[in-house]
């Protein structure tokens, strides 16, 4: 699994990744300043000790002061793969910016609203359009209506009229 894949994630995911990915990059290098200074801490002790003419503290000093060379090694091979995450995720950022919407088309209604002082689906009587059609098909289907209703009628009158002759 690659971890600077970016695909699945916002522009606001994707940030807030780049953010862990920043902060394991900062937890590591203080890891490594705290080891560095242990490690010079540790030689001066040991040179003090050797100073001194102490060889078995000296010695027990140095095997400290490797001990914590050691240490340092993996945490700048951390540091470097954590680092180089961080400039890929970053070099990745403007693809993801780059597909999402860069038109609201909700927000640029409003603001031609705003500037125009009416809205939009507005006609020239000021009630919308489908407001009118609305009111049109309920004036269709009333006429239909009375039309089958008056086609009924004169049916009946025929077939009444016709009994009766």
């Amino acid at each position: 699994m690659d971890d600077t894949d970016l695909s699945g994630l916002d522009l606001a995911g994707a940030k807030a990744y780049l953010l862990d990915y920043a902060t394991s990059a900062k937890l590591a290098r203080k890891a490594i300043e705290a080891v560095d200074a242990d490690i010079a801490l540790w030689g001066k002790r040991v040179a003090l000790a050797e100073g001194k003419g102490m060889a078995d503290l000296a010695q027990a000093a140095k095997a400290r002061l490797e001990e914590l060379e050691a240490k340092r090694a993996p945490l700048l091979a951390e540091l470097a793969d954590i680092e180089a995450k961080v400039r890929r995720i970053r070099e990745k950022l403007p693809m993801v910016a780059a597909k999402e919407r860069s038109v609201d088309p909700d927000r640029l209604l409003a603001e031609l609203q705003m500037l125009t002082g009416t809205l939009l689906d507005e006609g020239p009587g000021g009630s919308s359009l489908e407001a009118q059609m609305a009111a049109l098909e309920s004036e269709s289907a009333a006429a239909e209506a009375s039309a089958g209703a008056d086609a009924g009628l004169q049916a009946l009158k025929d077939k009444l009229g016709g009994k009766g002759a």
